[in-house]
């Protein structure tokens, strides 16, 4: 059978391209349940329903977000940012990077479209579908 001479060539820039596209789709596949879990941790700790509080278009830190969880613990600001983050990596919240005058970059978080099907308020909320994919008589059976 002779191949199709019509068929355009990859140039070497889109080979690589090609190549980085499906390193990252395995490397998502490999870690599928981590944002699976963090969307879990994420629900539990009502970080949605603390956002939202900020109103449409308004951003919190970790630190504002983390003072109004049930916990006196003082790294609550940084694992929040930990998570909120992998979440705004996955376009589920948004983030918003600042400079401060002493030049930290400092993080802040609101809503992004999808967030709203995240929150207990919304009609179809998929806040209780997580919790029941992720629980751990659901995860144990595979």
């Amino acid at each position: 059978m002779q191949a199709n001479k019509y068929v355009p060539q990859l140039t070497p820039k889109e080979e690589q391209e090609e190549e980085d596209a499906a390193y990252v789709r395995a490397l998502q596949l490999t870690a599928g349940t981590v944002l699976a879990m963090v969307l879990k941790v994420a629900l539990e700790l009502d970080l949605f329903e603390v956002i939202v509080t900020a109103g449409p278009g308004n951003a919190m830190s970790p630190e504002e977000i983390a003072a109004r969880l049930p916990t006196q613990n003082p790294r609550a600001p940084i694992w929040v940012d930990r998570i909120l983050r992998l979440l705004a990596a996955n376009s589920i919240v948004g983030c918003t990077v600042e400079s401060g005058f002493d030049g930290r970059l400092s993080r802040k978080y609101s809503m992004a479209p999808i967030s709203k099907f995240f929150t207990k308020s919304h009609d179809s909320s998929f806040a209780s579908v997580v919790l029941l994919g992720t629980d751990k008589v659901y995860m144990d059976v595979w």
